[in-house]
């Protein structure tokens, strides 16, 4: 990519934010313009590549700039999610609201996976409650770093948490392997992750019948009865439950087509047929070819 500065990789980075690529599939290319223009790159929109290029070249930048959280997500993804498993049996949630933390990535397969991600640029200081907190849900803790923050962390967690780094040649190496940590699971805490209509479907496979009770204890007793479960039964529930929240049927013999830099944001934004057919025509398009109006005045990017 031409007359890209180091600097300017933070503007890249936002390509891959979930607003921009809504829009762009849509073609709407306006808040495109807006953050070409509030770095003053414009000068991209006028050069000969697709639309494909200009997200596999900025994410080359950013490997080289600026491994932002969005790469090591996409790394994740990519090899784990689709390198060592399937999409018609696995599926991954990012920004996973457990207890008071949120983990950056949860993979369901077999069993349930969650990946905790430190960057360079990111501090440590809540990793010990982030660790308590996923352990009380997941079988399996990992945490992805960079090589410099190894030691630290290591110092840090328990003997079940992984420690795996993403290093200077794009590969996840794993650096301390996780062991399973089934029996630090806690019933209520992954009971609480479950909306109401999915605790309702699971006392009712469990007993038959959905409590006969007011709606003001009807959480409450479907809390007890989930209680008498045991651990087993409750990892093997998680797993079964959590994995009928996402469906990737539609996506499956097109996410190859994709480009690598992109898989992540395609798990992420659930598009339809029609919308992945014309997001990979688009893919293709020169981007010199687009009538994009160029912005008079600065605005934001949100």
């Amino acid at each position: 990519m031409k007359n890209i500065k180091a600097n300017d990789t933070i503007a890249l980075s936002y390509l891959f934010t979930n607003k921009v690529l809504n829009n762009i599939i849509h073609k709407d290319f306006t808040k495109l313009m807006r953050i070409f223009s509030e770095f003053n790159i414009n000068n991209i929109f006028n050069q000969n590549i697709t639309f494909k290029e200009l997200f596999e070249n900025s994410y080359k930048q950013l490997l080289k700039h600026y491994k932002n959280e969005y790469i090591f997500k996409n790394a994740i993804a990519q090899k784990i999610l689709l390198g060592r498993h399937s999409i018609k049996s696995s599926v991954l949630f990012t920004e996973f609201r457990v207890e008071t933390s949120k983990a950056d990535i949860v993979i369901f397969n077999g069993t349930s996976h969650v990946y905790e991600i430190k960057t360079e640029l990111d501090t440590l200081e809540r990793l010990q409650k982030q660790i308590k907190d996923y352990q009380k849900v997941f079988e399996y803790v990992n945490i992805v770093t960079v090589e410099s923050k190894v030691k630290a962390i290591k110092e840090m967690i328990d003997d079940r948490v992984g420690i795996i780094i993403l290093t200077d040649r794009y590969t996840l190496k794993t650096i301390k392997k996780t062991k399973s940590g089934l029996d630090m699971i806690d019933k209520n805490s992954v009971f609480n992750l479950f909306r109401k209509q999915e605790y309702l479907k699971v006392i009712k496979d469990y007993q038959g019948s959905i409590p006969d009770v007011p709606n003001t204890k009807i959480h409450s007793v479907s809390q007890e009865i989930f209680n008498q479960f045991s651990i087993k039964e409750v990892n093997k529930i998680l797993v079964k439950t959590l994995k009928q929240r996402k469906n990737y049927n539609s996506l499956a013999s097109n996410i190859k087509k994709f480009p690598n830099s992109l898989k992540l944001a395609i798990l992420e934004l659930g598009l339809n047929q029609k919308e992945q057919k014309d997001f990979l025509e688009l893919l293709d398009t020169k981007i010199n070819s687009i009538p994009i109006q160029r912005a008079t005045n600065v605005l934001s990017i949100s």
